[in-house]
């Protein structure tokens, strides 16, 4: 089964068949496409659940090349994740965002993190048993800064970042792939850091989340937990409450490994926060660097 699926190209390539398998039956020869066939075998084997999606990377198809974006919305809706899998992107034409100095951009790619992924999260789940596709745009909607100076007083609550540039970024969203379909979720998020205690990202660092609260989001950056499944450079276990593994697509190379430093949400220390540098590397940075946005938002 591993050897099948995760050659997928080969099976779409037979010598002499171009995309297709000629297959002998005691009931007559059949022909099907490889793809279908490979797919269509997947589906068998797991039960057809949806979620065994997210362990299978075939090298990021375009949807969009393939369906409307309104046929694909009806297919999550229908639970049909037949032919989405973990690392598939949608485009879509995304206009400007002005904190981030993001251009107006058609075919921005997003990318698909995580099939049903953030099911009965939440003190009061959003999307409990709701079919859905946890998304990121692949290479950001633009850049900003945390906080104008190098301060996390508030923790992520109260930053630059979710007060002015993610509103304006969910706007964007809205726009793209429709309000109606950009799902709310519950998140935790930190409101305060105290400076006088010690931080857990390091030796010597001062500065930690002391507490937090669950909100309504629609889009929301990333903890490092969400995205390395672990939490290197994190000041206090308050900044990574809420979804408590990594995302199925965070553990793809051409999707963590950007080469650009990305904001995460989780505080390192009083005057930083975390980050994914352009390696994929867990790492963190002052409030006040101008790094790329690349939140996590669910559609359905």
């Amino acid at each position: 089964m591993e050897q099948l699926f995760m050659n997928l190209e080969r099976l779409t390539s037979v010598p002499g068949g171009g995309s297709f398998l000629h297959i002998v039956t005691e009931n007559g020869d059949k022909i099907i496409k490889a793809e279908d066939f490979a797919r269509d075998m997947f589906n068998f084997l797991t039960g057809g659940e949806p979620e065994a999606h997210n362990q299978i990377y075939r090298g990021g198809k375009v949807l969009t090349d393939f369906y409307s974006y309104d046929e694909i919305i009806e297919m999550v809706q229908a639970k049909d994740f037949s032919d989405i899998f973990v690392g598939d992107i949608i485009e879509r034409d995304t206009p400007a965002i002005s904190v981030t100095n993001f251009a107006a951009k058609a075919k921005t790619q997003y990318v698909v993190l995580g099939i049903n992924s953030l099911n009965n999260h939440g003190d009061t789940p959003k999307l409990q048993n709701r079919p859905h596709l946890v998304m990121m745009p692949l290479d950001g909607l633009g850049s900003a800064y945390m906080n104008a100076t190098n301060i996390t007083t508030g923790g992520y609550k109260d930053s630059y970042m979710n007060k002015t540039v993610i509103p304006a970024v969910v706007t964007a969203l809205e726009s793209a792939f429709g309000a109606a379909h950009v799902l709310q979720t519950r998140e935790y998020i930190t409101n305060t850091v105290t400076t006088t205690v010690a931080s857990r990202g390091g030796l010597g660092w001062q500065g930690g989340s002391t507490a937090g609260e669950w909100s309504d989001q629609k889009a929301i950056l990333m903890t490092e937990l969400e995205a390395y499944g672990a939490t290197p450079f994190s000041s206090s276990a308050y900044d990574n409450i809420g979804l408590n593994q990594q995302l199925p697509g965070m553990k793809i190379d051409k999707i963590m490994n950007r080469r650009f430093n990305r904001w995460l949400r989780s505080v390192c220390y009083s005057t930083t926060f975390c980050l994914v540098d352009a390696y994929g590397n867990p790492s963190y940075g002052y409030a006040s660097s101008v790094l790329v946005v690349c939140p996590r938002f669910s559609i359905g």
